[in-house]
């Protein structure tokens, strides 16, 4: 069984209720300036529906094609529109097949590859904020969470070196199993 098949059956599997994000995730997106916004491995769409409640243009990528139509049923449910892309974001130059560039470019709760890294830049237009808020080692520690899907500390700080680093947050510190990095393009 492939990993989408296996998120695919996760999908299947859940209730109906509307995904929530955790507090520390809504504080993160709402700092995030109105625009054009990619929601990386948005899964079926708590931070995709959050960000379009919040005047944002949102394009929605996962691979799970399950987890884009319950994010379609749940923006319909809301009377919002919410663009849905399904991409493997571990094949070569994924984002290839997006139109455009955006303001902001959301990565939450995956830890991304560097191939995938290295082509956010391009995506992202002049002053663009890229935020990567994904699990740390405390996840690990917490719920026994694989620890290969965990950021070590400060592990992104110099991934990206064409982007100014604004905030970096290490959540291990206070016993967050988030860690948080803002990037800006110049």
């Amino acid at each position: 069984m492939s990993r989408a098949d296996l998120w695919n059956k996760r999908y299947l599997d859940r209730n109906r209720a509307i995904p929530s994000l955790p507090d520390a995730l809504q504080r993160s997106l709402a700092a995030l300036p109105a625009g054009r916004t990619l929601d990386l491995a948005c899964g079926d769409g708590a931070a995709s529906l959050y960000l379009a409640e919040n005047g944002h243009r949102v394009v929605a990528v996962d691979f799970a094609i399950e987890g884009l139509q319950r994010l379609q049923g749940f923006a319909a449910q809301r009377q919002l529109t919410i663009e849905t892309q399904e991409i493997d974001l571990s094949a070569e130059q994924s984002l290839a097949a997006l139109s455009g560039e955006f303001d902001n470019i959301v990565l939450l709760r995956y830890r991304p590859e560097s191939s995938l890294l290295q082509q956010l830049s391009a995506r992202m237009k002049p002053a663009a904020r890229l935020l990567i808020q994904t699990f740390n080692l405390e996840q690990h520690r917490q719920t026994g969470f694989p620890e290969r899907f965990c950021l070590q500390p400060d592990e992104l700080s110099q991934a990206l070196p064409e982007l100014t680093l604004e905030a970096y947050d290490n959540g291990q510190l206070e016993g967050s199993v988030f860690d948080r990095y803002l990037f800006v393009m110049p």
